[in-house]
């Protein structure tokens, strides 16, 4: 599996929800959501490119 691209979409995810919303909570939350997504669509290409 690739890290970078779950990771990559946390971090960002993170900065971006603590910058608009000043709330470290719902930064929080929405990184957890972000990794998770992150994470479903690391797999869904590496199925893809496995034949």
């Amino acid at each position: 599996m690739n890290w970078a691209i779950p990771i990559g979409v946390t971090i960002r995810t993170f900065i971006g929800f603590l910058l608009l919303s000043q709330s470290f909570v719902q930064a929080s939350f929405g990184a957890i959501g972000a990794l998770v997504a992150g994470i479903v669509i690391s797999i869904l290409i590496r199925n893809k490119r496995m034949p």
